[in-house]
């Protein structure tokens, strides 16, 4: 089976699973971290349906979800600085690949914000 480069700078048999140049995700690192941030997420998102079924104030639900978007932005931001300390500043040392992984990398902020 050959492979072909997609726009997003992967390679169609890694369905973006991995960085450029044969990295895995660079969030390893922190992957304990971002599990154990997920985790708690999930449990906000569960104490919100919880609050929405007690009928509570309005204004409690809303401050919950405010806590759980503030929450998955923390870890987006985690997991955006490992990816550009890793799979981009690699990347961008690969000439041809550069310009498709700055795009990738600003239409990913793009969507974060």
């Amino acid at each position: 089976m050959t492979e072909k480069s997609t726009a997003n700078g992967y390679n169609d048999a890694d369905n973006g699973q991995s960085c450029h140049h044969e990295l895995r995700g660079s969030y390893q690192n922190n992957k304990k971290n971002i599990l154990d941030g997920l985790k708690r997420i999930e449990g906000q998102v569960r104490g919100i349906h919880r609050i929405v079924e007690e009928e509570r104030y309005c204004v409690d639900v809303l401050n919950q979800i405010a806590a759980a978007r503030m929450a998955l932005a923390r870890l987006a931001m985690l997991i955006l600085e490992d990816h550009t300390r890793g799979c981009v500043s690699n990347a961008i040392l690969d000439i041809e690949s550069e310009e498709k992984t700055i795009e990738e990398l600003m239409d990913v902020i793009k969507r974060l914000l």
